[in-house]
């Protein structure tokens, strides 16, 4: 007999079915994941604003149609791939140690930027370069806005412990490009011609040096 609901096992715990997926529903996700896939290459080579769903479907090697039935135009396919890219930084940053001090905290947050650029400098890309981060100023749509604002708030959760008073929004916003420019400008330099070991060592000093600052600008 087939079971859609819960079944209880010998010990009596309730082990809830995992669903399964026809064909179908394989090779749509499949055709999916290939255009997000796709999306997040040209997003950040040459630009949100400079790419065109034709450069989409020709990275997918899929056809205008089969993008359609997927999203609705190239704002939706942004907004998936936003979304996915903060949730793997908001999963990092909650595993952040706890800290003592401020500064500590501050370096916790500096390197899980730092190790999510080296994991997914694509996704790091999308976030923070170019015109997207800036337009979350000039309230753009709330569809792009609320990932955005789930990602201020995990920064705001790791640093209120250390702050006097409520951070606003608007100081959390620069703190957060203060640190992704920061990351993204030392790589932009450091990664060409540095090896590995050599990015770690001179990072060290420069990080420090930003922490400081960092903390100075929150704590006015």
């Amino acid at each position: 007999m087939v079971m859609n609901v819960s079944q209880e096992n010998r010990d009596g715990i309730v082990k809830t079915p995992k669903k399964v997926f026809n064909r179908t529903e394989k090779r749509v996700a499949k055709t999916k994941r290939k255009l997000l896939s796709a999306a997040l290459e040209v997003f950040s080579e040459y630009g949100v604003d400079a790419t065109t769903i034709d450069d989409i479907t020709q990275r997918a090697d899929l056809g205008k149609g089969t993008f359609y039935r997927h999203f609705s135009d190239k704002a939706e396919i942004m907004s998936c791939l936003v979304e996915q890219a903060i949730e793997k930084l908001i999963d990092k940053l909650q595993k952040v140690e706890s800290a003592t001090t401020i500064e500590e905290a501050l370096e916790y947050i500096i390197n899980v930027h730092y190790r999510f650029f080296l994991e997914h400098q694509e996704e790091f890309i999308l976030l923070f370069q170019g015109r997207l981060f800036l337009k979350l100023d000039r309230q753009i749509t709330e569809q792009m806005e609320e990932p955005f604002n789930l990602y201020f708030e995990a920064i705001e959760s790791l640093l209120s412990p250390y702050m006097s008073e409520k951070m606003d929004l608007l100081r959390i916003r620069r703190f957060a490009c203060a640190v992704a420019g920061f990351v993204f400008g030392f790589f932009s330099f450091a990664m060409i011609g540095m090896e590995p070991e050599e990015i770690e060592t001179s990072i060290k000093p420069l990080r420090q040096s930003f922490v400081k600052s960092l903390s100075v600008f929150l704590v006015q």
